[in-house]
């Protein structure tokens, strides 16, 4: 079980509205430090660890809007923890490099460590790179809404706060990280899919 408080009922009726920051800034003290001990005691690093975090917060969002926050306090502890725990065993289980060919396998370890000798040089990497993280986000961007894009963009691209993207767009902070987040991991399922795909193979 995560080692966190009993949240208050309180916060789980408000947090059915987005836009309460106040009330997602709580949940986000009380269980992101403890989601990611849990991480870390199964095994996770701390950028994985940090992904499912988030992942998890995606879905507890989800969550109490389905359920428009009627929802028993006193399990969402539970619920949390068997939400983290499918995480980290999907994790182990579907890890992208578990499906890359050993060509491209060794390609992303050159990538990775380009001082480990007879590997690309920085130069081809980054263009490869850049090449790759460009077709990712073209398809993420065909499968999401206009809106939510021009959101990513401003956020992450252009590189504005969360709180002036807010403002603009009129929304809350935490749905600008939401979207974010969302748009990210389509990227980075994009990202992987061309990698074992070997559409993009810079040469050595």
């Amino acid at each position: 079980m995560i080692d966190a408080p009993t949240t208050n009922a309180q916060w789980l009726t408000a947090a059915k509205d987005l836009s309460d920051n106040k009330t997602w800034e709580q949940l986000s003290t009380t269980y992101r430090v403890p989601i990611l001990d849990h991480c870390a005691k199964g095994g996770l690093t701390p950028q994985e660890a940090e992904e499912i975090t988030q992942e998890t917060f995606c879905q507890l969002a989800l969550q109490i809007e389905k359920t428009g926050g009627h929802w028993e306090h006193k399990t969402l502890r539970a619920w949390l923890t068997d939400i983290v725990n499918r995480h980290i065993i999907h994790y182990f289980k579907k890890t992208p490099h578990q499906y890359l060919s050993p060509k491209v396998l060794t390609l992303v370890q050159q990538w990775m460590d380009p001082a480990n000798g007879g590997g690309i040089s920085s130069e081809e990497r980054i263009e490869a790179e850049s090449h790759l993280w460009a077709l990712s986000l073209n398809r993420a961007r065909s499968q999401v809404s206009p809106r939510h894009w021009q959101i990513f963009d401003t956020y992450v691209i252009q590189g504005l706060s969360s709180q002036e993207v807010a403002r603009h767009f009129n929304t809350s902070h935490f749905n600008v990280r939401l979207i974010a987040h969302r748009i990210k991991k389509v990227a980075r399922q994009s990202y992987n899919q061309l990698l074992s795909e070997e559409m993009i193979i810079p040469k050595p």
